[in-house]
């Protein structure tokens, strides 16, 4: 046999050697990554993937007992394929599990807190003071129509009364309406009862006052 041949044979004796040998750490790798699967609840979460796994991993070990190798060389890293596809998916379905609980939470809390608020007694109307009533004006004084003369009194003091005229430049009106019972305006008597006029325009009390200015009777007379 030359050294030609010799070579031949050892490398074919080699390979042959090499895959007799079990494919240990494949399986220890595919075994790794089903149990991390299944530690993330992929049998629940990612079903599909995880199922695919297993039988992959199944398949694999199987292999290994019937001592074909080189099957299982090829079966067993499709088996932590799917495992790994499988711990990815749980994951996100864990992620999206999450939010959707922390949404819920939310929802709940809003709706007791709004069921607390309607709970609540509703809030006093605030109350607005009552105004006080409307002080009535005092009603209008009547004005007498006659006087009684006192003692003392003259027509200039009888004129300037404020239930009179208040003015007592007017007291000529008092004389014109009197003239049956006053001879001199100068003279007038406790007792007598004298007419007051009440409906007297504004150019007679003008004409009463020029009057009175211009006579002599009271030179108290502005």
């Amino acid at each position: 046999m030359n050294a030609r041949a010799l070579c031949s044979l050892l490398l074919l004796t080699c390979f042959l050697w090499g895959c007799a040998k079990p494919p240990r750490q494949e399986l220890v790798t595919a075994q790794a990554a089903l149990a991390r699967a299944a530690a993330a609840e992929a049998p629940v979460l990612a079903a599909e993937e995880f199922r695919a796994a297993s039988n992959a991993l199944r398949d694999g070990e199987a292999l290994i007992r019937r001592k074909q190798y080189q099957l299982a060389r090829q079966i067993l890293p499709l088996a932590e394929s799917h495992a790994q596809k499988a711990l990815i998916r749980a994951r996100q379905e864990q992620v999206a599990r999450e939010q959707q609980k922390a949404l819920e939470r939310e929802e709940q809390r809003l709706l007791e807190e709004q069921s607390h608020i309607a709970s609540l007694p509703p809030e006093p109307k605030p109350v607005r003071p009552t105004p006080p009533p409307p002080i009535a004006p005092d009603p209008p004084r009547e004005l007498p129509l006659s006087y009684r003369v006192r003692g003392g009194e003259t027509l200039w003091t009888i004129a300037a009364r404020k239930d009179i005229y208040a003015d007592a430049l007017l007291w000529p009106l008092l004389y014109q309406a009197n003239r049956d019972q006053i001879k001199d305006p100068r003279q007038i008597y406790p007792g007598q009862t004298l007419n007051i006029p009440r409906q007297i325009s504004e150019q007679s009390r003008q004409d009463a006052r020029q009057r009175a200015r211009e006579s002599k009777i009271f030179p108290m007379a502005p």
